[in-house]
């Protein structure tokens, strides 16, 4: 769950294999009690689960930092806008590590 502040802010979802997008507020209904929720990110075997979900304006930087330690820092606004059922983008490779 995220509370918006302003109307001029967009959700911003990150999943686990490092994909993420942003879609507006304006895509997502608004449920009562009771209510199943709404879908915000197509889960697949390539996207994996959602890890953060974030309101985000613009100006924003989204920061991604890995178990290994890589980091990245990238402007919100060069994160594609797309719909809600959408995979998204690749945000940043992540390299499989077996043990």
């Amino acid at each position: 769950m995220v509370c918006v502040d302003q109307e001029s802010q967009d959700i911003l979802v990150v999943s686990e294999n490092g994909y993420g997008k942003r879609s507006k507020i304006d895509d997502y209904r608004v449920t009562h009690r009771g209510g199943k929720g709404v879908k915000t990110i197509n889960v697949t075997e390539k996207t994996g689960a959602l890890v953060a979900i974030k309101s985000v304006l613009d100006t924003d930087d989204l920061m991604i930092i890995t178990q290994a330690g890589v980091t990245i820092r990238v402007p919100v606004s060069t994160i594609r806008m797309t719909g809600r059922a959408a995979q998204g983008v690749k945000l940043i490779n992540l390299r499989k590590t077996i043990l």
